[in-house]
């Protein structure tokens, strides 16, 4: 293999981890929200379920 196969390995290994990690605290971060909203609106005897989504802003450091 080559070092290009290498790069290229390495840098889709990465992409499937990073969108692996945030579909999963989207799920986590759905599933709380959601939790805490039904049993906020149970107080009240209102069935409601509300989405939250999960954004990640990055800034490179320019070194």
């Amino acid at each position: 293999m080559t070092k290009t196969t290498h790069h290229f390995a390495a840098l889709a290994l990465s992409a499937v981890m990073a969108l692996g990690i945030v579909a999963g605290m989207n799920g986590l971060a759905t599933a709380q929200y959601s939790a805490a909203d039904s049993q906020e609106m149970a107080r009240y005897g209102q069935a409601h379920v509300a989405v939250q989504h999960v954004t990640i802003v990055g800034h490179r450091a320019d070194a």
